[in-house]
């Protein structure tokens, strides 16, 4: 994989930095294939809607520097150690530690289909495998014969277009796999020579079913333990957009982000600050350790809480140049569009208005009657039902709402914003 490497960094350094460092935010549209054998909704693995937006809850605050452990990162870390490196001003904060990145990305679950039609679950795809005929998931206990079993039978006929979707696939697994995840790469496209791994069949990510969602928002889950908390998408997500592991995938290697710590090796479990230090270089130098607490090691969930500048960098050119990557979030799949369920069409426009606004929302639907209008935030979750066309929303936190109205003939899905 070094000349991967070498392409990539080539990519990095005549990346268009203002770019790079855009304003606003990345909303990309995912949605979770769940694979289940006939269970009902809600029982494993044919996960809940609910525990998928808990998943979707800690995604979005992962790669926004608003993780709900954030406050667990010490007021020293990696001070000592940035300065004997001469860490660049850029990637510190306000204590000199080194910086927890915003990544400035955010996911919300898919509202239209492939089909152009209105998804009966936000994000959510279900799966019969044995409509399907596909094999038990379970049977496969390798991780060639389980990646196998999804790149050749699950993911090319169930694959949602890969420049449009966040395609994740969700199954139960043998007891015999260890790992709860697994993701492709950012194929990248005019460079010879370099492995393109994906496919516009195989690109995405596989989770485990009880490796999904927190048990601290959604305990009535399934889950391997009351720890999980929707670090291991989090940490797969991170390879989706080009990133490697915290110690480079071998002793002392190297992860290609210069404001990361090396490592000797992955670290599991919940170390404490400073963890190993003196690892892979004299211990004058890299006296604070290793960053266990970055979302690329290996560290129990509730011990990560960070991604770093320089993997943002990484992230923004992976999203930059790859052909998979480059337009995710210019479809209007979850945020603003409008559709219908019975195949009319809506001559004159609805609107939301002010948008964006502060207090009070009014919505004009010229010559139809409201049945029922209903908010969510971009996970799905209601934050108000009404049946008049204005509404007071100065409760609501600031951000980004979903509004459906369903009228007699149709139903209509736009966005506003609450400042």
């Amino acid at each position: 994989m070094s000349d991967w490497e070498d392409a990539f960094q080539d990519l990095i350094q005549d990346a268009d930095m203002p770019a790079l460092n855009r304003s606003g935010v990345y909303e990309i549209p995912v949605i979770f294939h769940i694979v289940h054998s006939g269970e009902a909704v809600g029982l494993f693995p044919n996960l809940s809607i609910e525990q998928i937006q808990s998943q979707i809850t800690i995604i979005n605050q992962d790669f926004s520097a608003a993780a709900y452990n954030l406050a667990d990162y010490p007021d020293n870390a990696f001070v000592n150690w940035a300065a004997n490196v001469n860490l660049a001003p850029s990637n510190l904060d306000e204590l000199g530690r080194v910086k927890i990145a915003d990544i400035a990305i955010q996911f919300c679950p898919a509202l239209i289909g492939p089909d152009g039609q209105i998804l009966n679950e936000p994000g959510i795809d279900r799966i019969n495998y044995l409509d399907k005929g596909w094999p038990n998931p379970t049977q496969f206990g390798t991780q060639s014969g389980m990646k196998n079993y999804l790149d050749s039978i699950v993911k090319p006929q169930s694959i949602w277009d890969v420049t449009k979707y966040l395609n994740v696939w969700v199954t139960d697994k043998s007891d015999l796999l260890t790992y709860a995840g697994v993701s492709s790469v950012p194929p990248l496209s005019g460079l010879l020579g370099i492995p393109n791994t994906a496919t516009d069949t195989t690109d995405g990510i596989w989770c485990y079913a009880k490796a999904i969602g927190s048990y601290a928002l959604f305990p009535s889950g399934y889950y391997i333990s009351s720890i999980i908390d929707g670090r291991t998408l989090t940490h797969e997500l991170g390879h989706y957009f080009g990133l490697r592991h915290i110690w480079g995938d071998a002793a002392c290697g190297n992860d290609f982000c210069n404001d990361t710590p090396p490592a000797g090796g992955q670290n599991v479990g919940l170390p404490e600050y400073p963890h190993n230090a003196g690892s892979c270089s004299l211990p004058s130098v890299n006296v604070d350790g290793e960053m266990f607490m970055n979302f690329m090691d290996y560290t129990a969930g509730p011990g990560k809480y960070m991604f770093t500048t320089d993997q943002k960098t990484r992230i923004y050119t992976a999203m930059q140049n790859s052909p998979f990557r480059s337009l995710l979030g210019m479809h209007n799949l979850c945020s603003t569009s409008t559709s219908t369920y019975n195949l009319s069409h809506t001559v004159n426009k609805i609107t939301i208005y002010p948008n964006p606004a502060t207090d009070n929302i009014y919505i004009s639907v010229p010559d139809e009657r409201i049945r029922q209008i209903r908010i969510t935030d971009l996970i799905g979750t209601t934050v108000k039902v009404l049946h008049t066309r204005s509404c007071s929303i100065s409760d609501l936190i600031s951000g980004n709402y979903i509004v459906y109205i369903e009228t007699n003939t149709q139903l209509h899905i736009l966005r506003f914003s609450k400042l």
